[in-house]
């Protein structure tokens, strides 16, 4: 499989966990235990994770028994005319404000939906907010071919660190847990992973404290989501589900009413088939937009490495015609200095003399009957004789020319 392929396949497969993850809901906690002490190191989060969607009007129907009442997520723009994406019960006498919005550019398919929801109590002391999914490459495990941006988180608890710490920038952490619970639904609710694709589901939730913005006293906040991990060919995809968070001024968020919450949420039928079928023509058109930047790469890479080619031959030749024509000069050279040599000795044997070269370098004749040992003196003059032990003072013994 090319990195192509493994970039689709990465692509279509968080896709579907997408729609897995809108249809499935995941639930937070259901427990009212007292959080721990923990700390946790505090990751840059995506801008796109807290972006607000356009604000709608709130869509409330009458409460119903129980001091309830059902609302809607609307998506205002995503298919022509408002529709809504999701129904869920919020207590009675809460506002809902926010909804549904796309963002077509994003590169990334997955992360073209935005949510941006929350539900208020009329005191203002409690909210419960729904977040979008987001979508994002391993760093490390990535290619550069997914348009997908490379983060570094590697679980749930990192994912929902980052998204505290970008939306509650100096928030502390009260306390993490794992939820088991959360993983184990999202796991019975999952299509099978395909051939050659291995997948690891975490979930989580992160209680958080900070100073309120507007008034005295302190927000605790719980987020909590799932994150779906999918491998392929050694490339990772992170996939968060549906973040929840609710807050509350001045104490610990109540977890039952949450889970309540979060339980009632129900996903519209034909708006989740809105969204897969607009998911995956996005998909496709990324697929289609892919395959042209690689053969357009194929395209000129074929013409580089022929260029490349034609122009390393041309080298080779141009080098091969030096070598020759340096062999046929170095042999010109040598037969030119046979020559000259033979002509000297033919012309020392006739004169009966030998050629010594001075200090100079210039060439000396001396009488072969004079003497095999030639001198040249401080004075400029010469001498020579075959005593093998003259010195004579001042004086250097020149070399026979070959």
């Amino acid at each position: 499989m090319n990195q192509a392929r493994v970039c689709v396949v990465a692509v279509e497969l968080a896709l579907a966990a997408l729609s897995s993850l809108l249809a499935a809901c995941d639930k937070p906690a259901t427990d009212g235990a007292a959080p721990r002490d923990g700390a946790g190191a505090a990751a840059p989060a995506p801008a796109a994770i807290a972006a607000p969607g356009p604000a709608t009007a709130p869509t409330a129907a009458p409460p119903a028994a129980g001091g309830s009442q059902r609302v809607a997520i609307v998506d205002a723009q995503g298919f022509g005319q408002p529709i809504n994406a999701a129904t869920l019960e919020i207590p009675a006498g809460w506002r809902a404000d926010g909804g549904v919005s796309w963002q077509r550019a994003d590169p990334c398919v997955n992360n073209q939906l935005r949510i941006a929801w929350v539900a208020r109590a009329p005191d203002g002391r409690q909210a419960f907010e729904v977040m979008h999914p987001y979508s994002w490459q391993l760093q490390g495990r990535s290619v550069p071919m997914n348009p997908c941006p490379v983060l570094p988180f590697a679980s749930a608890r990192d994912f929902l660190q980052a998204v505290a710490q970008q939306r509650r920038a100096g928030a502390r952490v009260l306390d993490y847990r794992d939820r088991p619970d959360v993983r184990a639904d999202a796991e019975a609710k999952a299509p099978p992973p395909a051939a050659g694709v291995r997948r690891q589901i975490d979930a989580g939730e992160l209680l958080v404290a900070y100073p309120a913005p507007d008034a005295g006293g302190e927000v605790q906040e719980r987020f909590s989501t799932s994150v779906t991990f999918t491998e392929v060919q050694g490339t990772v995809m992170g996939g968060a589900g549906i973040v929840y968070a609710q807050r509350q001024l001045g104490g610990t968020p109540d977890a039952a009413l949450g889970a309540r919450i979060a339980a009632s949420m129900q996903p519209d039928a034909q708006w989740l088939a809105l969204m897969r079928e607009a998911g995956q023509r996005a998909a496709e058109q990324h697929a289609g937009q892919q395959r042209q930047q690689i053969e357009r790469w194929h395209a000129g890479e074929m013409a580089r490495i022929n260029a490349q080619g034609a122009a390393d031959r041309a080298a080779i030749r141009a080098q091969t015609a030096r070598d020759v024509a340096g062999i046929q000069a170095q042999t010109n050279a040598n037969t030119q200095a046979t020559n000259d040599r033979m002509h000297r000795r033919n012309l020392e044997g006739i004169g009966e003399t030998n050629t010594y070269r001075d200090t100079s370098g210039n060439p000396v004749q001396s009488s072969i009957h004079g003497g095999s040992r030639v001198f040249q003196h401080p004075d400029g003059s010469y001498s020579s004789t075959n005593d093998p032990y003259a010195r004579p003072p001042g004086a250097t013994e020149l070399k026979r020319v070959p």
